[in-house]
C-alpha cells in the first residue's frame, strides 16, 4: 500500500527538481556590449520559421573604422545588431542588403555599402541552417537629425512542411516584411 504513495512522491520530487525533462531554452552567457551601443530586449518578430530579434542599437556614429580604412557618413551612421534563429527543418536565406531602417518621419534607408564593407559586415545572401543562431550588424547612413523608429526586416517566409514546399506556399499567416520597433 505504501509503494504507490512512495512512487507518486518520488515522481513529484523529480518533477519539481526538473529531472527527467529537458531544458526549454539555452543559457547563453552574457555578451559584452560594444562601446556606446544600447542593448535592447523584447524586440522580436517572426517571418515564417525564422525569428528576428534586434539586440543592440547605436546611433550618431560619426565614422566607421575597419582594418583597411575608415569612412565618414553623409549624415550619421546607425548600427543595428540583429539576432536570427531558424526554427524550421530547412535552410532559410537572408539578404542583409534588403533590410531597411525606418525613421520617425516614415522615410526608409538601405544599408550603407561603404560602412558594411569597411566594418567587414556580412554581405550577399546568407543561409541560416536548421535550428541555427546567427547574429550580425547592419549599418545605415541616415541624415544627422533623423531619429530611428524601426528596422524593416525582409525574410524568407517559406515553410519546411513538405506539402507547403510542393505548393511553394509560405508558412500560414507569415507576414513579410515586419517592422521591429527600435525605441
Amino acid at each position: 500500500m505504501h509503494r504507490p504513495l512512495t512512487a507518486l512522491l518520488a515522481a513529484a520530487v523529480l518533477t519539481l527538481a526538473g529531472c527527467g525533462s529537458p531544458a526549454r531554452h539555452y543559457e547563453i552567457p552574457p555578451q559584452p556590449v560594444p562601446s556606446g551601443e544600447t542593448p535592447l530586449s523584447g524586440r522580436t518578430s517572426a517571418i515564417g520559421e525564422v525569428t528576428y530579434t534586434v539586440i543592440g542599437l547605436r546611433t550618431e556614429l560619426g565614422e566607421v573604422i575597419g582594418s583597411h580604412g575608415s569612412w565618414i557618413p553623409h549624415g550619421q551612421y546607425v548600427r543595428v545588431r540583429l539576432l536570427m534563429v531558424n526554427n524550421g527543418r530547412e535552410r532559410h536565406d537572408f539578404e542583409p542588403g534588403r533590410q531597411l531602417l525606418v525613421t520617425t518621419d516614415g522615410r526608409t534607408y538601405a544599408p550603407s555599402t561603404d560602412a558594411m564593407q569597411i566594418s567587414r559586415a556580412v554581405t550577399g545572401t546568407q543561409t541560416i541552417a536548421s535550428h541555427e543562431l546567427c547574429a550580425f550588424d547592419l549599418w545605415f547612413d541616415v541624415p544627422k537629425k533623423a531619429a530611428v523608429r524601426a528596422l524593416r526586416v525582409y525574410g524568407d517566409p517559406s515553410s519546411s512542411r513538405l506539402g507547403d514546399q510542393l505548393k511553394n506556399a509560405p508558412v500560414a499567416g507569415a507576414r513579410n516584411p515586419v517592422d521591429i520597433l527600435l525605441k
